[in-house]
């Protein structure tokens, strides 16, 4: 089997969150057909809410036990 025919599999690091939000960024501007575009966008403008949710809900409950 020739080594064109592997598919390389990109290694799980600790950059892996980071790299694939990089991706999603660089996918709203440069993607070819809208339908990417937007998904990305949206896909994006959530994993910030839910970081953002995270950030602001997680200290609120926690003072209110402690």
């Amino acid at each position: 089997m020739a080594s064109g025919d592997k598919k390389i599999e990109q290694p799980n690091g600790p950059h892996g969150l980071l790299r694939s939000m990089l991706k999603l960024i660089v996918e709203i501007d440069s993607s070819r057909f809208l339908r990417n575009r937007v998904g990305a966008a949206l896909l994006l403008i959530g994993l910030l809410a839910a970081f953002a949710g995270i950030g602001y809900g997680l200290p609120a409950l926690l003072s209110r036990y402690f």
